[in-house]
């Protein structure tokens, strides 16, 4: 479990087995919001000490279940957390007709209450085969994401490390996956949402997929070029350049 600042943490769950002996690093982020309960950005395949870490931390009471492709975990961690609301994108209902969503994520008549101050979300529109939202916390200016980029800088084996290759994502650096080209069927409203979240004051990234990295609103705009067909925003990139 690693702080990214004060009431934030990067906790890694076990990675996935993927087809061909292919390891996918994955992990959740902790948030503490202001009436100090806990909201889990993602939650991962966690074994029992780091549920246990959490635990200590305080009362889980909300669960985000950011995307169409970050959903596996999500039942496990509503009966870990029985208590807990169920925040989800709209299309996790397709995937987990059985999951208990309490609001869905996306609308801004549903957010939370208890998410105000703390934490903003912003979905990433022009991929409604992906339909990920991300999180920005405030306080520490990091930006949680599930699939919008990976930072991974120690792939688990050589065949992991090829097919991080062929998704664009390898070399330990921060990118974005080949995929979100393929998923993009707007770009427009790709180009829209990535302004809006652009427009936070981001230091640094906080993916599931990979490590934390420091990073400001100009660095990942051109990092973006997949889903919105070219460095989006470039007056804004080049403003905070």
């Amino acid at each position: 479990m690693q702080p990214l600042g004060e009431h934030i943490w990067h906790v890694p769950g076990r990675s996935l087995r993927m087809p061909g002996s292919v390891w996918m690093p994955s992990a959740a982020t902790v948030i503490r919001l202001a009436d100090r309960s806990l909201a889990v950005y993602s939650p991962a395949d966690f074994d029992d000490e780091t549920l246990a870490a959490i635990d200590r931390l305080g009362e889980v009471a909300h669960l985000i279940v950011p995307s169409r492709l970050h959903h596996l975990f999500a039942a496990a961690a509503t009966r870990r957390w029985p208590g807990a609301r169920v925040h989800a994108a709209a299309s996790v209902r397709d995937k987990q007709p059985a999951l208990r969503i309490d609001r869905e994520l996306g609308d801004p008549g549903a957010l939370d209450p208890a998410f105000a101050g703390a934490i903003e979300v912003a979905r990433v529109s022009g991929a409604p085969s992906i339909d990920e939202h991300v999180v920005f916390h405030r306080a520490s200016g990091t930006l949680v994401c599930a699939d919008l980029v990976f930072h991974i800088a120690r792939p688990a084996n050589l065949r992991t490390r090829m097919v991080l290759a062929m998704m664009g994502v390898g070399g330990g650096r921060l990118a974005q996956s080949r995929v979100w080209r393929l998923a993009r069927r707007d770009r427009a409203a790709a180009r829209a949402s990535l302004t809006r979240i652009l427009a936070w004051p981001i230091a640094q990234i906080a993916p599931c997929h990979g490590e934390p990295c420091a990073i400001d609103a100009a660095g990942l705009a051109a990092r973006a070029t997949r889903l919105a067909g070219s460095t989006p925003v470039p007056a804004l990139a080049a403003g905070l350049a």
